[in-house]
């Protein structure tokens, strides 16, 4: 059984760097096969008139498959020795919450590193600019730790900025996140704000994720298509600081069209890199204001995270119907004066 699933892991990151298979056609050649009961062996065993008819696929690909490469032989191996996991789509392993919410375009393979289990529990999604205010990092950093002391994952795109902070918040407060890569795997580095993490006992509690070809360098488009997988692998969003466009606003607008529920920094006085939150919060985003002690009121996104919910006691020192009324005070970048 085992064989057989290495066996469509390799032939998914063969198909991966064949010349004309994108994304969008491995997408289509894994569900043909699922759909046909076709195991790797058989796939391969195929004429090339039947890969092109049924399978779309061009005949450079077709001869790419049937010849011998030293060189994806040299990057199996090095995935292999990162101890990297192959997750194909409709093969056991893929996240469930993934294909539910991206349906038929989820990415068709995922690299991942880590710890899997991290696909199961309840997910926060973390989006925001990489030159956000300080006012932005220390509302993600506290918003990271609350939901990281209740179990809730924390996903993030391991920019600077707002993911960084992310990512970091959740591991000081003991708990786990994710690092949803714009580059392949083989370019991920332990950066230096989280290599205290990467020991054996806390390497436990993070998970890296690259849904691109191993050797690919980080592209602006890229960016863009991980943003969308962390919409797909989040129960929920939250956009600490966007700006009127960008990635963080497309981010922003994919959880909208996905209907992920999207929650957004409400500041009196937004900073320059939040100049975008308005249009998120006019647009149905939920607002994220602070309690009577400065903390971020998370209760709109308890009430969201059903299968975990966010205990009172997130909300330190404040009485509940502070914490839940209508009107709590929006951040600001300035103390009053």
């Amino acid at each position: 059984m085992r064989a057989a699933q290495e066996q469509i892991e390799s032939l998914a990151f063969r198909l991966q760097h064949a010349p004309g298979v994108g994304a969008a056609t491995l997408r289509t050649i894994l569900r043909r096969m699922h759909q046909e009961g076709l195991d790797a062996s058989a796939f391969l065993s195929l004429e090339d008139r039947e890969l092109q008819g049924r399978f779309k696929m061009k005949t450079e690909a077709c001869d790419f498959l049937r010849r011998h490469d030293d060189s994806l032989d040299a990057k199996w191996l090095q995935l292999e020795k990162m101890g990297v996991h192959v997750l194909v789509d409709r093969q056991p392993g893929y996240p469930a919450r993934l294909s539910r919410t991206l349906a038929g375009t989820a990415p068709p393979v995922l690299y991942a590193m880590g710890n899997l289990d991290l696909l199961e529990p309840p997910s926060v999604g973390f989006g925001g600019s990489r030159k956000a205010s300080e006012k932005g990092i220390k509302i993600t950093e506290d918003s990271s730790m609350l939901l990281a002391r209740q179990g809730i994952n924390v996903v993030s795109g391991y920019a600077q900025g707002i993911d960084l902070a992310a990512h970091r918040a959740a591991l000081d407060a003991g708990g786990s996140t994710t690092l949803v890569l714009a580059e392949g795997m083989l370019h991920f580095r332990i950066k230096e704000d989280l290599r205290r993490f990467f020991d054996e006992e806390t390497h436990s509690r993070v998970l890296v994720l690259s849904e691109f070809p191993p050797s690919l360098a980080w592209k602006a488009h890229s960016a863009m298509a991980r943003n969308r997988t962390i919409c797909g692998l989040s129960d929920a969003m939250v956009i600490i600081e966007s700006g009127p466009d960008g990635g963080t606003f497309e981010a922003g607008k994919t959880a909208m069209d996905l209907k992920v529920p999207l929650f957004c920094v409400a500041y009196a006085s937004p900073p320059p890199s939040a100049a975008g939150n308005t249009f998120f919060l006019q647009h149905g985003a939920s607002p994220i204001k602070q309690t009577r002690d400065g903390m971020p009121n998370l209760a709109g996104l308890s009430a969201v995270l059903s299968a975990s919910p966010i205990p009172s006691a997130m909300l330190p020192s404040a009485a509940p119907e502070l914490s839940l009324r209508e009107d709590p005070t929006p951040y600001r970048t300035k103390p009053k004066s």
